[in-house]
């Protein structure tokens, strides 16, 4: 996660990856919906599209977690379920978003105890917060 989170500072944008059970860093990704013109280019999903690509799978394998330094919002808690990821650890939340909309209205705590059935997926929440949770407002007065 402090990788992650050096990323965000120095890159602007939120990061992901996703690890395996030996905590070796498979994939990462970053927001990049202005450059890619997809409003699903989120680095949650970036990250478990590359993943998914470089393992040749739709559904990863038992003990793979994503890392974010955002809460994932609710189309991030949904490919999240349908991946196969086995666990979630986020950083920051909307509480900390300043000026921004809040676009993880849904929480995604909410979305993984909705999907539980068809995959359940364990949740560490505000894992670092300390180091992030200023980044939003960092230029806000």
């Amino acid at each position: 996660m402090t990788e992650l989170i050096q990323k965000q500072w120095k890159e602007h944008s939120i990061c992901a990856a996703i690890v395996n059970e030996k905590m070796e860093i498979i994939s990462t990704g970053k927001t990049t919906i202005a450059q890619t013109n997809d409003p699903t280019a989120h680095a949650e999903v970036n990250a478990i599209r590359s993943a998914c690509k470089l393992l040749k799978t739709a559904t990863l394998p038992t003990g793979y977690w994503l890392y974010s330094t955002f809460e994932p919002c609710p189309l991030c808690s949904s490919a999240i379920i349908w991946s196969g990821i086995d666990g979630v650890v986020y950083a920051n939340d909307p509480r900390f978003r300043g000026s921004l909309p809040n676009w993880s209205f849904i929480k995604c705590k909410t979305i993984l105890e909705q999907g539980y059935d068809i995959h359940p997926v364990a949740l560490i929440e505000h894992f670092m917060l300390d180091d992030i949770k200023n980044y939003f407002t960092r230029h806000e007065i």
